[in-house]
């Protein structure tokens, strides 16, 4: 028998006498009865014979209360208890490590009691914990390079990542590369000729591991068919925001998977969404999403200008920061100068770390080697005929010293490892370069 005893406009509770409405209990969970019609469990992501046979048996000859947190895809998300018990359905599955714990719904009912069962079935290494590598504490310095993943059959990511522990990083940053068609799309695709493939990411980062390396892996959104040279990750405006969040959701939850089954210590839920910042409300759900289903450190890289944006911080284990401050006007600026500038952007990052509480990690520096790079770092394109092979180093000799004994920076990123380097590359690449000897040292020697 069914009987409505809350009707509210955004919730419905109902008790349900399971024996007499006999629920069909679907491969994924899905509970189906007459007076609720489909019900999924509020947070628990799973499915399959296992979900199932648990939710049997916790049902079976009981009464069940349904409480309707929301709606998507013709299902009422509910938290599901059984009639005079404390802990939920969902609570109890969770607890048991049957799933991890996601949510798309805006508002999330009892989200601390299943925050706190994910937690205690993680500890325990329960179910799909069972083996999972946990990270605890704050994370350690890092003395890391950055490995841009942007695909490319021929592409040798092992000798790049040779090349990174011998240039003396102990950290290597994974970047790969998904897409939006245009600057207002609301769907995330994975390019097959310009996304790396789930298997060579997995081969990769037990390479990088073999060779010694801990991993940080950073998700990067780009827009395929821009509509001018202002549209960037920066500036998504996508014409469904609902739509963009989910999708968005759905990508970092494939590569959190990918994270923690080849034990990587270190996910970026995020790199440069400057105009997506301000959803406040979001983020919040995204992060407590990662952790649901992940079990290593969480981080999100901002861009270098735009640091006071995110409220989320303190919900992430580090404060990620792109590094491409401008450092002069001077096309020809000498070391000197570059370091008086480092000196000034060295007070800057320090407030920053004060006002947040937390160390910073600069996810990213790198200086193409062309003239003028000082001026604008973050522009791969500023004079490719116009190689600058000493200002590329001594860029970074000014970062080494002003930076290298900075107690409130936890680490630091070299970009990039990906093109092949040599005297007559104007990219990023610091190999076979005077930058390379340079940022040697720099890694030898930060906060020794």
């Amino acid at each position: 028998m069914v009987r409505p005893s809350v009707l509210a406009a955004a919730a419905l509770s109902v008790t349900l006498a399971a024996a007499q409405a006999r629920p069909v209990i679907e491969a994924d969970g899905t509970i189906v009865a007459e007076g609720i019609g489909r019900v999924r469990l509020q947070g628990v992501d799973a499915s399959g014979a296992e979900l199932a046979a648990h939710l049997r048996r916790l049902i079976a000859d009981a009464e069940i209360d349904v409480r309707v947190d929301g709606k998507q895809d013709g299902h009422a998300i509910a938290i599901v208890r059984r009639k005079g018990e404390a802990a939920s359905l969902n609570e109890v599955l969770l607890a048991r490590g049957v799933g991890f714990y996601r949510t798309t719904t805006k508002s999330v009912g009892e989200h601390g009691a299943l925050a706190a069962a994910t937690e205690r079935a993680r500890r325990a290494g329960l179910g799909v914990w069972r083996g999972v590598r946990r990270c605890a504490g704050a994370p350690p310095l890092q003395r890391g390079a950055s490995l841009g993943l942007y695909f490319k059959v021929d592409r040798d990511y092992h000798l790049q990542l040779d090349r990174i522990a011998k240039i003396g990083a102990d950290w290597v940053q994974l970047l790969l590369t998904v897409f939006v068609d245009r600057v207002d799309s609301s769907t995330i695709e994975r390019d097959p000729k310009r996304t790396v493939s789930d298997a060579r990411l997995r081969e990769t980062i037990r390479y990088a591991l073999k060779s010694g390396l801990r991993v940080s892996l950073l998700p990067v959104l780009l827009i395929r068919n821009a509509d001018n040279d202002d549209d960037w990750r920066g500036t998504l405006r996508p014409a469904d925001p609902g739509k963009f969040w989910r999708s968005y959701d759905s990508l970092l939850c494939r590569y959190l998977d990918i994270a923690r089954e080849e034990k990587v210590d270190m996910f970026s839920v995020g790199s440069e969404l400057c105009s997506l910042e301000k959803h406040w409300d979001v983020w919040p759900r995204l992060i407590q999403n990662a952790r649901g289903r992940y079990a290593g450190w969480l981080t999100y890289s901002v861009n270098w200008d735009h640091y006071q944006v995110p409220r989320f911080w303190h919900l992430l284990d580090q404060v990620g920061m792109t590094g491409y401050f401008e450092l002069t006007e001077d096309k020809n600026a000498r070391l000197a100068q570059l370091t008086a500038a480092w000196r000034r952007v060295r007070k800057e990052i320090e407030q920053v770390s004060k006002r947040l509480d937390r160390p910073i990690v600069l996810t990213e520096l790198g200086y193409a080697s062309q003239d003028g790079a000082n001026t604008a770092p973050w522009n791969y394109l500023l004079a490719t005929g116009d190689i600058d092979l000493r200002e590329q180093a001594d860029c970074f000799e000014a970062f080494a010293q002003v930076m290298a004994d900075a107690t409130f920076l936890h680490g630091v990123y070299v970009y990039g490892f990906f093109e092949q380097g040599g005297p007559k590359d104007h990219t990023y690449a610091v190999w076979d370069k005077p930058a390379r000897e340079v940022v040697e040292r720099l890694l030898k020697d930060f906060r020794r």
